[in-house]
């Protein structure tokens, strides 16, 4: 630990990095993996928002065993684990679900952070998604060593996001019916998914809508889809596209009056629905960036994403 001094105060920085693990070993979880994955979890990322004064994303460690548990015998989830003298030092895993492949969520216990774990990690992922036409993630904005190393590996910036959280103050939309998504609209949202992105993400829907684990809902002017949400109040699994912000705005607010929960999603910056739910007295939690590997393509249409992309 070393002190610098800066116009009058004294700071405490720890070394960033240490020396490179040579004894790190890499294989695919098992059913008995999910608690010690769960509790590197909540610890990694508990230490790294803490440090940054940002609230928790896992605010207790039931929230990360339900997310190992659904995660780790997922046949649409690929995993790898990492040990080191026969301990578990960390995680990472590729959602195959959709064409784009989703990286995350990535953790590396704290006694193990800094040497060299995550990059192998992000490494065997890649690997792992290299016939993929893309592959995607969304970074904390304030974690100046994740940007790096994704950086580094090949991914850039495509949005800049933040959290938002808090219920709408707007009233219904005359002509728009909103309602929980079913089985037999993921045709269409589909469709409407891939006019805005240029791929369908119908496994990721699929799954909020027969598993959760929050209410997928869509948006319908004259019956037909408009705007759907694979969720409103869970945002880490919550994406969203629309033909129009209005549509958008719609869906949301029409969710919202259906839920007792407040709604809770990713916001692109640029994205005029950003201003709206500021406007609707949403509050910003913290900051993301977006960032792709290989194909993108600038959406065509109102969106947001959930914390795979």
């Amino acid at each position: 630990m070393r002190r610098v001094q800066h116009r009058g105060y004294n700071l405490r920085m720890s070394p960033t990095t240490q020396t490179p693990r040579t004894d790190v070993a890499l294989r695919q979880p098992d059913h008995d993996d999910a608690g010690e994955l769960a509790r590197i979890v909540f610890e990694a990322f508990g230490d790294i928002h803490d440090h940054h004064r940002f609230e928790r994303d896992f605010p207790a460690i039931e929230a990360a065993q339900a997310m190992m548990g659904a995660w780790v015998p997922h046949p649409g989830i690929w995993g790898v684990v990492a040990e080191a003298d026969g301990q578990i030092v960390g995680s990472n895993f590729l959602d195959e679900r959709d064409p784009i492949r989703g990286v995350g969520p990535i953790t590396i216990d704290p006694h193990a952070q800094n040497t060299g774990v995550g990059r192998r990690l992000m490494e065997a992922v890649i690997e792992r998604g290299q016939d993929a036409p893309g592959i995607r993630l969304l970074q904390d904005g304030f974690h100046m060593r994740s940007l790096s190393l994704y950086t580094s590996l090949g991914f850039d910036v495509k949005a800049s996001c933040v959290v938002v959280q808090g219920t709408p103050q707007g009233g219904p939309v005359d002509g728009v019916e909103v309602r929980p998504v079913t089985t037999d609209d993921l045709d269409e949202c589909e469709a409407l998914c891939a006019k805005v992105h240029g791929f369908p993400r119908t496994g990721a829907l699929r799954d909020a809508v027969e598993h959760g684990p929050a209410v997928p809902y869509a948006a319908l002017r004259d019956r037909r889809i408009v705007a759907y949400a694979s969720a409103v109040t869970f945002w880490p699994m919550a994406h969203g596209v629309a033909e129009s912000d209005e549509d958008l705005q719609a869906l949301l607010i029409g969710a919202s009056a259906a839920c007792d929960e407040p709604v809770t999603l990713l916001v692109p910056l640029e994205s005029p629905l950003f201003r709206w739910c500021l406007e609707q007295k949403l509050r910003a939690v913290k900051p993301m960036n977006l960032m792709a590997r290989g194909a993108y393509q600038e959406p065509e249409g109102a969106w947001f994403p959930s914390v795979i992309y």
